[in-house]
């Protein structure tokens, strides 16, 4: 801890140029022992600001909603705000810890304190191009080895019979995920071969970055049409993972090839106005039956199709989902 507390000063001094000192809070015993149990608590003045330094003591991981929770107990007990303190983070728990406005310092990499408008990375010098975002037919190939079990590597043949493509769409899906190396594609003889990551978790947190929300609409309906393929979505789906509470209008998805080929058939479905609708209809850029669990769709495509909620509730109920895959 005492080498982590020193990173913390060298990273402030020379990221701000300002020397600090960590002390112990007078006020800590009133923290919740389990909290005192987990982290190293400091006190430290930033910039005239007064913060608390939660510094995790052990390598594991916590969640962003777990930290999320944390931080806001210190605020209730102690009156003062908090900081969380790591010696590494992965990409995607950084990624969500800034979409939940959680200020962290992760010495040598990265410093986000939203109260004080401080966002800096090791990189930050650099200038930094938009993700490239995949494909949905690529997408679909992600998606397919993070929710099977892929023991050996798969031609563009192989991935076509599985997910109803053509071998020339799977062909180009590869050329895809090589290029921004997701996976390993490899040449025997005539065989392409693409070789995915038997780490589930790695190949999320590589691939989240391009991946995109399936939606591509949203329509409401009077009653769902037999002739229409769907899963369980959106709110009803992420109720179906969490403990959320389910919502009052279910949610369905239906792939956008399949509603467009019947939708003219059933305009007296199609309502304009949501609160008249008995159902939602997320229309998606792929099939979201192709992974999906039974009839309810993948836990991944659903939680980028939900990953912009500013709802704390449906944030909450993602994490949830998330920590329950078995990686």
């Amino acid at each position: 801890m005492k080498d982590l507390v020193n990173r913390i000063k060298r990273h402030l001094l020379d990221t701000l140029g300002i020397t600090v000192t960590l002390s112990k809070p007078t006020n800590q015993g009133s923290l919740p022992f389990f909290l005192q149990d987990i982290y190293d608590v400091f006190q430290i003045n930033l910039l005239n600001e007064k913060f608390i330094v939660l510094a995790l003591k052990n390598d594991s991981e916590l969640t962003p909603a777990t930290i999320h929770k944390h931080i806001d107990i210190v605020r209730q007990q102690l009156k003062m705000k908090a900081v969380f303190v790591h010696s590494t983070i992965s990409s995607f728990n950084r990624k969500r810890l800034i979409e939940h406005k959680v200020p962290f310092v992760i010495p040598g990499n990265q410093m986000y304190l939203p109260d004080l408008g401080i966002d800096l990375r090791e990189y930050f010098t650099k200038k930094r191009s938009k993700p490239v975002s995949l494909g949905p037919s690529t997408q679909a190939v992600i998606l397919y080895a993070l929710t099977q079990t892929i023991s050996e590597p798969l031609t563009p043949t192989q991935l076509a019979e599985a997910l109803g493509y053509s071998r020339m769409t799977m062909t180009r899906s590869l050329d895809e995920i090589e290029s921004l190396g997701l996976a390993e594609v490899s040449v025997t003889g005539r065989k392409r071969l693409v070789y995915f990551d038997k780490n589930c978790r790695n190949l999320w947190e590589k691939a989240f970055p391009h991946l995109r929300s399936p939606v591509k609409e949203n329509v409401w309906l009077k009653a769902l049409i037999d002739e229409l393929p769907v899963c369980q979505a959106g709110l009803t789906a992420l109720a179906y993972y969490s403990m959320l509470t389910p919502p009052k209008r279910q949610v369905y998805a239906a792939f956008a090839k399949d509603w467009k080929a019947i939708q003219r058939k059933y305009p007296h479905e199609i309502i304009s106005y949501p609160d008249e609708a008995a159902y939602e209809l997320e229309v998606w850029s792929y099939s979201p039956g192709l992974c999906a669990n039974g009839k309810i769709v993948d836990p991944f495509s659903l939680y980028l199709s939900l990953r912009d909620s500013k709802d704390e509730r449906v944030e909450f109920a993602m994490e949830e989902m998330m920590e329950g895959i078995e990686w």
